[in-house]
C-alpha cells in the first residue's frame, strides 16, 4: 500500500519539483482531510512534524505547487486565501457562519474550460456562499445575514 508521504513525492516528480520532505509533507498536509487550509492554520500544524518551516518557505512553496497544478488557491473567503489540494475542477461552498469550506460535487454545463461566447476560459471558479447544515441545524447565524444581496451592483454579463 502506498502511503500519502509516497504519493505526495510521486506527484511532485510528475510535475517537475524535486520531492524534498517539506514539499512533500506540505503537500500531503494541503491534500488531507482537513481540506482547504489558511496559511496560519497550515503553518501551525506543520510545525508539529518541521519545526524549522517558516512561513515565507511555505508560501512560496504553495505559489510553486499553484503554479504547477498541484493546489489551487481559494479566495472565497474574504478574510484570506485558502488552498485546495484537489487540483481538479469542482465548486465549493463557503459558511459565512462558521467559515468552513466544502467541496461541492454538482454537474455544471457553463462551468468548465473552453469557449464561451466567443471567450477562451482557462479557469473556472464555482462558489455558493450560505449558511452550512450543521450551523442551521446549530442556529447559528450568518455574519453576514444583515447583507442584502438586492444592495450590491449587478453587471451585465457579456453576450
Amino acid at each position: 500500500m502506498i502511503s500519502n508521504r509516497d504519493e505526495s513525492k510521486r506527484r511532485l516528480t510528475a510535475s517537475g519539483i524535486k520531492p524534498t520532505f517539506q514539499r512533500a509533507v506540505i503537500l500531503e498536509a494541503v491534500r488531507g482531510k482537513n481540506g482547504h487550509p489558511a496559511i496560519r492554520d497550515l503553518h501551525a500544524r506543520l510545525l508539529r512534524d518541521v519545526p524549522t518551516l517558516s512561513k515565507t518557505t511555505l508560501y512560496s512553496t504553495l505559489e510553486l505547487f499553484a503554479r504547477k497544478g498541484l493546489v489551487k488557491p481559494l479566495f472565497i473567503d474574504p478574510a484570506e486565501v485558502r488552498y485546495d489540494g484537489v487540483a481538479e475542477p469542482h465548486h465549493h461552498f463557503y459558511c459565512t457562519a462558521c467559515r468552513r469550506i466544502l467541496d461541492i460535487d454538482i454537474a455544471c454545463s457553463t462551468g468548465r474550460a473552453g469557449r464561451i461566447h466567443g471567450h477562451q476560459v482557462d479557469e473556472v471558479h464555482g462558489y455558493f456562499k450560505g449558511l452550512c447544515r450543521d450551523c442551521l441545524a446549530g442556529g447559528r447565524l450568518s455574519r453576514a445575514a444583515n447583507v442584502s444581496i438586492h444592495n450590491s451592483p449587478r453587471r451585465k454579463p457579456h453576450a
